[in-house]
């Protein structure tokens, strides 16, 4: 869906959060004083009357040590004219929200023959394509030995380790599009292929995973200390992407902080 959605949901959070906030305003007025208050500044000085019938032209004078009267009733004053003012703020969201069509834009492509697709480049795209794009961008996986053990997701790819499995049936089972083992550059070379390439579809933003699994092997401490340390030098990289996990023969990878993970970066 066309990214503005999320404009569209915080409006309905403000509606709400008005909502609230005018029932509160009227249950407030519900213990009012009757009438309205009048203010006069006579000798420059403030004087404050009580005027319970409209028709009344002064009202009953407010004594000192009558004020708090007085601030009740410019506390009823203020909040009809503010009740009128959020009233007002509220029919229009609501109106907005009424005749807003979030996928408007995103139907104008959708709705084009396979031939016409072909030929546009397209400036918003469903949730749908944008997936079907992520996920059919061409790219060649590492190889694996024949040593190698056979372990294989839900999804049917191959891995590397059970972590891995756990994570890649994670994400599955959380609808998250992922594709494994995809090449990351700086400056136009690979310098790694992170476990799983993932795409939080909601905010159209690609996080890449590491599961480190090893890390009892100082050989694999080495190796993955001198890959990060790309990560963070290359330009072309956005460490903030940079979704890690990790275990030690002692300590295996727990599947809360997986789905946290996936909390937490990924939906």
């Amino acid at each position: 869906m066309f990214k503005s959605i999320t404009v569209l949901e915080e409006l309905i959070l403000l509606n709400k959060s008005l909502e609230k906030r005018i029932e509160a305003i009227k249950r407030r007025n519900m213990n009012a004083p009757e009438g309205s208050l009048r203010i006069i500044n006579k000798w420059n000085k403030y004087q404050y009357y009580h005027r319970i019938n409209p028709s009344e032209n002064m009202g009953k004078y407010i004594p000192h040590k009558d004020r708090p009267l007085a601030v009740r009733l410019a506390q009823k004053d203020y909040d009809k004219k503010l009740l009128e003012a959020l009233t007002s703020q509220q029919k229009a969201i609501e109106k907005f929200i009424k005749d807003y069509d979030p996928d408007a834009a995103v139907q104008v492509y959708e709705k084009l023959s396979a031939p016409r697709k072909e030929l546009v480049t397209p400036e918003f795209l469903s949730d749908e394509e944008f997936i079907r794009q992520f996920l059919s961008e061409p790219y060649t996986r590492l190889g694996f030995k024949d040593t190698d053990p056979d372990f294989y997701t839900d999804n049917g790819e191959r891995v590397r380790s059970k972590s891995e499995i756990l994570i890649a049936n994670a994400l599955l089972r959380n609808k998250v599009p992922y594709l494994c083992e995809f090449p990351v550059y700086d400056n136009g070379v690979i310098f790694a292929a992170p476990d799983f390439k993932c795409l939080n579809v909601r905010l159209r933003k690609i996080f890449y995973w590491e599961h480190l699994g090893k890390l009892g092997d100082q050989d694999y401490v080495n190796r993955n200390a001198n890959k990060f340390e790309k990560y963070t030098l290359s330009k072309d990289f956005d460490e903030s992407s940079l979704i890690l996990t990790f275990e030690t023969e002692n300590h295996p990878l727990n599947t809360k902080v997986i789905e946290e993970k996936i909390s937490r970066y990924l939906l």
